[in-house]
């Protein structure tokens, strides 16, 4: 997981060094959206959180062999939805295009539709790598299927370096790197299941008890996740009546997410087998303490980033991306958004957690109609804030709806009597607040000594290497702080990172 978001950060370096927040990038963004979407939906989302428990549950109650008929149906059919509306999607795309950019107009918009025809078939690529992955997971292996977002970003790297030289045009060799990532992907995720002798093969299309009960839990799962992505395409739709805004708000978002991925991703992909497992074996109370372990380990790893996030946004945004066609204003607006952003990472990652405890019980509803609000809360938000402070007020909106999510889900998850903190949480997230607000200072001190360096034209490896040894300082300060005010401990942190 952390070598995809390094190679995540350093393919956005590369696009933002040849795109910079131009028309093309417009466009590409719009373009990579689409599949990015159904990334999200089911790489990360919906399809594990219905699968997986069901798949489990087949294994244990009924043997391997019954689980791998289950998944070869499932598979079959998904590949059969998917071409049809991934056919659909490349016919209709004008009007799709229209949807997610309303903004574009004339040059713009063609490309936008150009590119999103190239994209459109990955959504049938990664839907069925993360059915695959679904089975390992199921099978606690996890290295397979975060290797699979790896081949994404070197993917994209090779077209970047190798080819993009040779013949210009990036935002279309972007386009292409994308679908031609999604057959490797497959591929990795295929060849893991082979080795582990989960053997799927194309079935015979039958919907039996099985299937429904999984399109059951998933529909919700799928309507709440879509939500969710909902945010973020209503923030992009309304962004787009503003110049280059859009781009602002992707290499911002970009950086806002790396928290989400490495943090929020990665427990819910722990947590949700974890979970399943301790409640099909009566061990509810464990359940509950797992739960409130990942709460309290994502709150001490987001509250620092959080806040080094809010306090120096623009030093980061010139740091990795400045350079090129990527100009210091861009960063200057990209930072004011990343701030915005900034405010609602946490809440991020604990949703991503909570959800777990709904998930793990075969409840998908209850989250769709929290993110539901969420989402109305964000739409409306989105409208009003763009119209005083611009793209700032949709990354703004975006963080109000996170927020939002995360107390609806702590509210039921109390009611239900699931969300039981672990004792003196409150002592502990009191250590978080003061370390992170102490950190937040040390930081914002290092960057004003860096600024120049930062700020002032130097080259890539010197804005890296200053930006590393601001963060790393910001890292140690934290961490000794965190155990000095004995919110954790070495040991502690040992055994919560290799739970997740």
């Amino acid at each position: 997981m952390l070598l995809s978001r390094i190679l995540g950060f350093t393919r956005d370096m590369v696009i933002a060094r040849y795109l910079g927040t131009g028309i093309a990038m417009e466009a590409w963004v719009a373009a990579f959206r689409f599949p990015n979407l159904f990334r999200r939906l089911f790489g990360e989302g919906a399809f594990n959180a219905a699968f997986v428990p069901l798949y489990s549950r087949k294994i244990e109650e009924n043997g391997k062999q019954k689980a791998d008929l289950f998944a070869a149906r499932t598979v079959t059919i998904m590949a059969l939805i998917l071409t049809v509306l991934a056919v659909l999607a490349y016919v209709f795309m004008e009007p799709i295009t229209r949807l997610v950019a309303r903004g574009y107009t004339g040059e713009k918009f063609d490309l936008a539709v150009n590119l999103s025809r190239i994209t459109t078939a990955y959504l049938i690529f990664i839907c069925l790598v993360a059915a695959f992955s679904g089975m390992l997971n199921s099978q606690r292996v996890f290295g397979p299927p975060a290797f699979a977002y790896v081949v994404l970003n070197i993917v994209f790297l090779n077209g970047l370096f190798f080819v993009v030289p040779k013949t210009g045009n990036p935002e279309y060799v972007l386009s292409w790197s994308v679908l031609i990532a999604g057959v490797l992907q497959l591929f990795v995720v295929m060849f893991a299941c082979w080795r582990r002798g989960i053997r799927i093969r194309p079935a015979k299309l039958c919907v039996d008890s099985d299937v429904k009960k999984l399109g059951i839990l998933m529909l919700p799962g799928l309507a709440s996740a879509g939500i969710q992505q909902l945010n973020l395409i209503v923030g992009q739709s309304v962004a787009s009546f503003q110049p280059e805004a859009v781009p602002y708000l992707y290499y911002s978002d970009r950086v806002n997410q790396l928290p989400l991925g490495l943090i929020g991703v990665a427990f819910g992909i722990v947590l949700l087998p974890e979970i399943t497992r301790k409640l099909r074996g009566g061990q509810e109370d464990q359940a509950k303490s797992s739960l409130a372990h990942g709460i309290e380990m994502s709150l001490l790893l987001s509250l620092p980033a959080m806040v080094a996030m809010i306090v120096i946004p623009e030093e980061i945004m010139h740091g990795l991306f400045q350079g090129g066609e990527f100009t210091s204003e861009a960063a200057h607006q990209a930072g004011l958004a990343l701030r915005a952003f900034a405010l609602g990472a946490p809440a991020y990652i604990l949703a991503r957690v909570l959800q777990t405890a709904f998930f793990a019980r075969e409840d998908t509803k209850t989250p769709m109609h929290y993110t539901l609000v969420s989402a109305i809360t964000n739409i409306v938000l989105s409208i009003i804030l763009f119209y005083f402070i611009k793209h700032v007020g949709c990354a703004l909106a975006t963080s109000i709806a996170g927020w939002v999510t995360v107390i609806l889900l702590a509210i039921k998850l109390r009611r239900d009597q699931f969300l039981k903190l672990q004792s003196g949480f409150s002592k502990r997230l009191t250590g978080m607040l003061i370390a992170s607000a102490i950190m937040g200072v040390g930081v914002w001190f290092l960057a004003q000594w860096g600024s120049e360096w930062l700020t002032g034209g130097y080259n890539l490896v010197i804005r890296l290497s200053v930006l590393g040894v601001i963060v790393s300082a910001g890292m140690l300060m934290y961490g000794v702080l965190v155990i000095l005010l004995k919110v954790t401990s070495i040991a502690e942190l040992k055994a919560g990172f290799r739970r997740a």
